[in-house]
């Protein structure tokens, strides 16, 4: 047990400074473009979200986990916005209806992507050139084409890409160009459908932290977002296309949302499992059950008058079960058996709990028994249950 122990406290130890180490190790950035609003991560989203709330003063500003569809359905909106920046726009067909419906009845979308449904494109008369590869030198520079919005200097980006752009756009008489590339190549396009419009982005990198964070980039993402009317009401923002649907708020999840919740719970399960595998260890030995010690002074009466009851001497029965009886009262009540006269008697009962006639019916059994000359079967029988319901009254 000893040894156990020691390993215990050295294992303890161990897993103690291992968790302190990873609490103060230098975190490591996530590089994955991600554009969630709760990741600090360089390419998450996190800066551009909250900045909306100086932005859009006033308005209501929503987060969804939830498709299009289930958000917009059935709801008659025609002053709102709704914000997508995805890796990947890829709704189904009832998400797309939705959004068309939406825009057509005077609301807007913008959205922002490195790849778009072709379904998608098709309907607004778009094609689109894909960006080609991450770079380690400045990727393409971009501006705005509306000169109250456009820098004099291009915005650029290191370590990414914001060359993707539209290489084909059909509908000219509802589309209008807002941003280029240092090619003139159009990265930024807003195309009227119904009452509404859509703001459609090919470098979806332009709205995340890092991209904020470097140079004058804020400005870029705030002037490319100013596009959509301040006289909105309601800004609804997406999570569900690039994180998926929300799932269910369990205290399990809420510990392992937190770095320091999330080391304090696995350090707790370690500490369980450790105590359960030498809790198991040290009780795994069968211990032994001992018999309580047994009174064989009645075993062996019995035993010693069987051997004289086929010999049908009843003269030496019962003298030895006298015998015994006197022993029984010296050992246990410490008494002497000299002298059995009203003094014992009254001793013994008290002592005992058994009545004093018992006590004098097995006396006087005992002195009759010793002065005849033969001990009769009815004698013998009165002597030997007198002193039996004496052992059992006495709980012997």
């Amino acid at each position: 047990m000893k040894g156990n122990k020691t390993f215990i406290i050295i294992f303890s130890v161990l897993l103690v400074l291992y968790v302190i180490a990873q609490l103060y190790e230098p975190k490591k950035f996530d590089w994955t473009l991600s554009l969630r609003n709760n990741d600090n991560n360089p390419f998450g989203a996190v800066i551009p979200y909250t900045e909306l709330k100086q932005l859009f003063p006033g308005v209501n500003i929503q987060s969804h986990r939830i498709p299009a569809y289930n958000v917009l359905h059935d709801k008659d909106e025609t002053s709102s916005a709704y914000i997508l920046l995805e890796p990947e726009f890829n709704p189904d067909k009832a998400d797309l209806e939705e959004l068309l419906g939406y825009v057509k009845t005077g609301n807007t979308v913008f959205l922002s992507a490195f790849d778009f449904d072709k379904k998608f494109l098709d309907t607004l008369g778009l094609k689109m050139k894909e960006h080609i590869s991450l770079l380690d030198k400045d990727s393409t520079t971009i501006n705005f084409v509306n000169p109250a919005l456009k820098a004099p200097e291009n915005y650029t980006f290191k370590n990414s890409t914001i060359d993707g752009y539209f290489d084909s756009i059909k509908k000219f008489d509802s589309s209008v160009v807002l941003g280029v590339n240092q090619n003139n190549k159009p990265n930024f396009v807003k195309v009227q459908f119904g009452k509404g419009e859509f703001l459609i982005h090919a470098a979806p990198i332009c709205f995340s932290n890092y991209f904020m964070l470097y140079n004058n980039n804020s400005e870029y993402t705030a002037k490319a977002l100013s596009y959509i009317s301040p006289a909105i009401t309601t800004l609804h923002w997406d999570e569900y296309y690039k994180s998926g649907r929300e799932g269910a708020s369990t205290p399990l999840r809420f510990f392992l949302s937190n770095t320091f919740l999330k080391w304090a719970l696995w350090l707790t399960v370690a500490a369980l499992l450790i105590y359960v595998f030498f809790e198991m260890k040290r009780r795994q030995r069968i211990i032994p059950v001992i018999e309580p010690l047994r009174n064989t002074t009645l075993d062996f009466v019995e035993t010693v008058s069987s051997v004289y009851y086929s010999q049908h001497d009843n003269s030496s029965i019962a003298k030895k079960k006298s015998q015994f009886w006197f022993d029984h009262i010296r050992q246990r009540y410490y008494l002497s058996t000299n002298n059995t006269d009203d003094s014992f008697v009254q001793q013994l009962q008290r002592k005992s709990g058994v009545p004093a006639e018992l006590i004098r019916t097995i006396i006087s059994n005992i002195q009759r028994a010793e002065i005849q000359p033969k001990v009769t079967d009815d004698l013998l029988l009165a002597l030997s249950s007198s002193i039996d319901e004496f052992y059992k009254l006495s709980k012997i």
